[in-house]
């Protein structure tokens, strides 16, 4: 076996039910890429900080009176998500030939990434870069058009951007920050790839464009970087709420 074939594809997850949608379309491109896929559920940290609180209550909308919230009754909350989350996933897995297994985090643990690991994000959830993360990280979305790889440093983005088109059997468009990087994903790309100049300082110009194209997969260099994430996500988000519920069956994605 190669290395990308006993690589993981690692998603990470919020519990919420936007994100988990998602999990669908992550199981298809770890089939497509052959790579073992982890969901890594990860815990609302401001939510357990919320809960340890004495004076946090929560009020239901069915009820008039408050009730109590506590870390433990949080904590009860996340393992009930995580159960749900694990069949849910065994549901879908019944269609994919893909090894899969859940994990619970309440953070991401970076150390624990091997060099050939690829980092997605169902990110729904996600306003901020989630961390100062290594190498390009890819965001989930549902929409119908192409991968696209914002383009801004050279740390194996395009690489990586051709391997995955090829593999996903999407179109790739490539969003560079200026002329020259434009210049540098032509010499490695060629053909394969539609390559555009997008200014990433201008965050509005970068979601607009992002937007535009539908992207079903959004390949971030260096996620740190603020406007490029939030771009990102606003543009996979309109994807997801522009397109129309997937109508295979119960495990099976249009990705």
């Amino acid at each position: 076996m190669s290395a990308a074939e006993t690589a993981r594809l690692i998603v990470a997850v919020p519990p919420d039910e936007a994100a988990l949608s998602l999990l669908d379309v992550a199981f298809a491109m770890a089939e497509r890429l052959e790579r073992e896929m982890v969901a890594l559920l990860l815990a609302d940290e401001r939510l357990l900080a919320s809960a340890a609180l004495p004076f946090t209550r929560i009020v239901p909308r069915t009820a008039a009176a408050e009730c109590e919230f506590d870390l433990a009754q949080t904590e009860r909350m996340l393992r009930v998500v995580a159960e749900r989350t694990r069949h849910r996933l065994e549901r879908i897995a019944a269609a994919r030939r893909v090894r899969w297994r859940l994990e619970m985090a309440r953070a991401l643990d970076l150390p624990s990434l091997a060099a050939n690991d690829l980092l997605a994000f169902a990110a729904a959830s996600w306003e901020e870069p989630p961390a100062r993360l290594p190498g390009p990280v890819l965001v989930i979305g549902r929409g119908s058009g192409p991968l696209v790889l914002v383009h801004e440093r050279e740390d194996g983005g395009l690489a990586l951007a051709r391997q995955l088109a090829e593999r996903a059997r999407l179109p790739l468009v490539v969003l560079a920050s200026d002329a020259a990087r434009a210049e540098e994903a032509r010499a490695k790309l060629g053909a394969l790839a539609r390559i555009e100049i997008c200014p990433l300082a201008a965050e509005a110009e970068l979601a607009s464009r992002l937007s535009a194209l539908s992207p079903a997969l959004v390949l971030v260099e260096g996620a740190h970087n603020g406007p490029a994430w939030r771009a990102a996500v606003a543009a996979v988000r309109r994807a997801r709420l522009k397109s129309p519920p997937p109508a295979s069956a119960p495990g099976q994605s249009q990705l």
